[in-house]
């Protein structure tokens, strides 16, 4: 299985040998509290499963006041 991976439109990281969205988090030491993950276009949770050839994307969370 290969999963394409971007973090913030700058890293790309191909991942092989991934089920969840949450082993990929853990390998890549992603914060979930600071990321918004989208999964082929649509917003996902951590616990989403993952298919061949998915493209994931973890977007900053960005607060303001």
């Amino acid at each position: 299985m290969k999963i394409d991976v971007f973090i913030e439109r700058i890293d790309k990281h191909t991942i092989i040998k991934a089920q969840t969205i949450h082993e990929i988090m853990k390998k890549l030491a992603i914060n979930p509290q600071t990321v918004i993950i989208v999964k082929n276009s649509e917003l996902i949770t951590e616990d989403e499963p993952l298919k061949d050839k998915d493209e994931i994307k973890f977007l900053s969370v960005i607060s303001g006041g």
